[in-house]
């Protein structure tokens, strides 16, 4: 439940987390270990350690989500404002939705460009 960007920009420490340990399991399954073993401990040092050493990928990774996402969220309001309303009418929220969304990844993006 905390795998959240914010409507703020704001992105919550359990994204970071996630995002590295699946980095971690592509490239070294036993660095992963070490990392799910320091979250699960409660082992901040060594948590904050590896995040500082793998943050470049881990920034990268999200950049990419966050673009991607706009991307299909774009392509699919094209699609979805081509419908008739009378024949979806749950269409207006759909959209009204996806325009929440993309602003708040749009906000997500100005805030990682600034790190």
């Amino acid at each position: 439940s905390n795998m959240l960007f914010y409507s703020n920009g704001e992105i919550a420490p359990e994204v970071y987390d996630c995002v590295l340990y699946s980095i971690l399991g592509g490239s070294d399954p036993s660095l992963q270990q070490q990392f799910y073993d320091a979250y699960t401990s409660g082992d901040e040092e060594t948590k904050q350690s590896f995040h500082n050493q793998y943050w470049e990928y881990t920034l990268q990774t999200i950049r990419e989500h966050v673009d991607q996402t706009l991307q299909d969220l774009y392509a699919l309001s094209v699609r979805a404002s081509e419908k008739d309303v009378v024949t979806h009418p749950r269409l207006p929220v759909i959209l009204k939705h996806n325009e929440f969304v993309t602003n708040a990844f749009y906000s997500v993006r100005d805030q990682l460009n600034q790190m």
